[in-house]
């Protein structure tokens, strides 16, 4: 089933859970209060990974009964995200949600684990967005983990985004390639490299996604002429499921803009994160979360997995 908005993500995960999730660093009270919510909407069962002491004392605070679930005891942050990397990998739980842990250690464990097995790909992150003026979502990516991709890691980047849309529902999904084209600069490395992805998509090479005309955000929603009068000149089917960027700045930069939504600058805009190529379904909430929106990247997790 196509998943057009995180409601219909949150609806569709109490269908098709419950899974077992690797929790890293657990002993946050948003996350727990997630958790615990999320249990009671059938998506799942955690492994509570963290200081199994403070776990305890925040779960009792807010009446959450885990006597039924594993809890393991680490405090070494690189420990907890290897533990929980391996449950998922050995097939014990089923995805790996970080809880309050860095970043860092997180990546190492999952390169580490695709290190070792047969398929090797480029790990990267994708931004899944929701947009109130658009009726789908849209996901950017690298956003967090590649520095500054060449031709061939962008190719990688992108059938792992493709391969984590088509767990959403969408086949085929259309993919836009963000440039700084600019009619005297078509020597800049973001628009050498579209040329090749396009000329690669071509000769068949991506048979998991189509790749979209046009190099800009303009080019996707604005349209050939680059003004619209109003949303009701806009054509939706230009808009791509997911956008390329051509570095890491750009797309850390661009993805944040749902900080600032609360400001009502940019009122409703949505972001969820996943990280995707180490064949371990993974979902990266922000630490400033609340569990609102924890239990949607909950949800997001059962139906990737």
């Amino acid at each position: 089933m196509l998943i057009r908005s995180f409601a219909e993500a949150e609806e569709i995960a109490r269908k098709v859970g419950p899974k077992k999730i690797s929790v890293l660093k657990a002993e946050n009270r948003e996350f727990l209060l997630a958790l615990k919510e999320a249990h009671q909407r059938g998506y799942g069962e955690p492994v509570l990974i963290g200081d199994e002491r403070k776990i305890r004392e925040i779960a009792g605070e807010i009446g959450f009964d885990i006597s039924k679930f594993d809890v393991i005891d680490s405090r070494d942050p690189q420990e907890i995200a290897d533990r929980g990397v391996r449950l998922a990998a050995m097939g014990e739980t089923h995805f790996v949600l970080r809880g309050y842990i860095d970043g860092p250690p997180l990546y190492r464990s999952l390169i580490r684990t695709s290190a070792k097995g047969e398929n090797k790909r480029q790990i990267c992150v994708v931004a899944l967005m929701q947009f109130p003026v658009l009726p789908k979502l849209i996901g950017l990516t690298d956003t967090g983990i590649t520095v500054a991709p060449d031709f061939g890691a962008k190719m990688a980047i992108i059938k792992n985004a493709a391969d984590l849309f088509s767990r959403l529902g969408y086949e085929s999904p259309q993919v836009g390639i963000i440039t700084a084209r600019r009619g005297l600069n078509d020597d800049l490395d973001s628009v050498s490299d579209a040329i090749k992805l396009k000329e690669a998509f071509a000769k068949g090479e991506f048979p998991e996604c189509l790749i979209v005309d046009g190099l800009s955000l303009s080019d996707f929603f604005l349209g050939t002429e680059g003004f619209l009068e109003g949303l009701d000149g806009v054509d939706y089917s230009r808009i791509p499921d997911i956008l390329l960027v051509h570095n890491l700045e750009f797309g850390n930069i661009f993805v944040k803009i749902d900080s600032i939504a609360e400001r009502d600058f940019f009122s409703g805009v949505r972001r969820h994160g996943f990280i995707v190529g180490a064949g371990i379904p993974t979902v990266i909430p922000s630490r400033a979360d609340t569990h609102k929106t924890i239990i949607t990247d909950i949800a997001l997790g059962v139906l990737i997995s």
